[in-house]
């Protein structure tokens, strides 16, 4: 029986032309910056973003790191939602390496800032006070569902922070999630951001790696970033192979993750005691409070049936859809579920 795993969508594996790729990729030493294969990769993801240059990072982590260090000084404040993956996942990473502040805001809607929360939330210029310097923001944002900023959302965005004189950094570990959701292409999406990072090893199945683009101004200073935290990676082009074809070829084929989701939330809203809440791409949360089991035997139940899925609290799960989880597989979890917890 095939193992279904709707705990992430980093669980991917890679496509077999993506194996290929990475067997006969040419290589060189990326930290002399002689890799063809990386040095291709980056272009491509600098060009399909329409930013100067872009750097190809160990993982999501990282290159929000080079993100944030890059772009600020010790002592200064850096503006996030209270959610993000940034403050919530990366193992105080700003503090400790960058010795960076974090102000969090409870966004609307559990994912936005509004252009009047960023104006209250920067500091005036007072001895007491840490300089704000630059805006964090999360598309899609992982804890709120994989909810999606609309293009003016991120304009209104982009002409606040300029205004506060903020830099802006863009987590878009999923960004090509948020292209597919919202129809507008990744170049708009981050046009008016300083840094944007998105992740080839999640939907785009990729078994490694992460990209982090802005001014080329910016990634010398990233680059420098990198090499610090460890990243100066030498024959790096068996990691860029499959990360050309993710962008030349896995794009697209996110809608299907984003099909697949909906039919989960569909299949799963009329058990009673299971609250499915909004789904916009591949992230389904669902709430199993209402029926009277712990989170623990929600997982045993389910790993019997060879589906596995993780817990963001001990009653809400998230399940999330992606490359290798078809339509016939969501229709057996859909199936499993019922069998287990709908009342005859």
């Amino acid at each position: 029986m095939k193992k279904i795993d709707l705990r992430s969508d980093t669980v991917t594996l890679p496509s077999e032309e993506m194996l290929e790729a990475m067997r006969y990729a040419k290589l060189g030493d990326d930290v002399f910056g002689d890799d063809p294969t990386v040095i291709e990769l980056q272009e491509k993801a600098a060009k399909l973003l329409s930013m100067e240059a872009a750097l190809l990072v160990c993982s999501g982590t990282m290159g929000n790191i080079c993100g944030l260090v890059s772009q600020t000084k010790k002592g200064d404040e850096v503006i996030l939602e209270q959610n993000s993956h940034i403050v919530l996942h990366e193992v105080a990473s700003p503090a400790v390496i960058g010795g960076l502040q974090l102000r969090t805001l409870q966004g609307k809607d559990g994912y936005l800032i509004t252009p009047e929360m960023l104006n209250d939330a920067v500091r005036g210029i007072d001895l007491h006070y840490p300089i704000s310097s630059l805006v964090s923001i999360e598309n899609t944002h992982n804890m709120a569902g994989g909810k999606v900023w609309s293009k003016e959302q991120l304009q209104d965005l982009y002409k606040s922070a300029k205004k506060n004189n903020l830099k802006v950094h863009i987590d878009g570990a999923r960004l090509f999630n948020a292209v597919i959701a919202s129809g507008i292409s990744a170049r708009e999406l981050v046009k008016g951001a300083d840094s944007i990072m998105f992740c080839l090893s999640k939907g785009l199945a990729c078994p490694i790696g992460s990209i982090v683009a802005g001014s080329q101004e910016f990634i010398n200073q990233a680059l420098r970033i990198r090499k610090m935290l460890g990243g100066g990676m030498r024959q790096a082009g068996i990691i860029a192979a499959p990360g050309i074809i993710a962008l030349e070829k896995m794009i697209d084929r996110l809608a299907d993750d984003h099909k697949n989701a909906q039919i989960l939330k569909k299949g799963l809203s009329n058990i009673e005691g299971l609250i499915t809440r909004e789904c916009q791409t591949n992230i389904l949360f669902i709430d199993i409070s209402g029926l009277n089991i712990t989170g623990e035997q929600f997982k045993a139940d389910l790993a019997k049936n060879n589906i596995t899925v993780s817990s963001r609290w001990d009653t809400v799960f998230r399940l999330v859809t992606h490359y290798g989880i078809e339509k016939e597989d969501i229709e057996f979890v859909i199936d499993v579920i019922h069998k287990l917890y709908a009342k005859k």
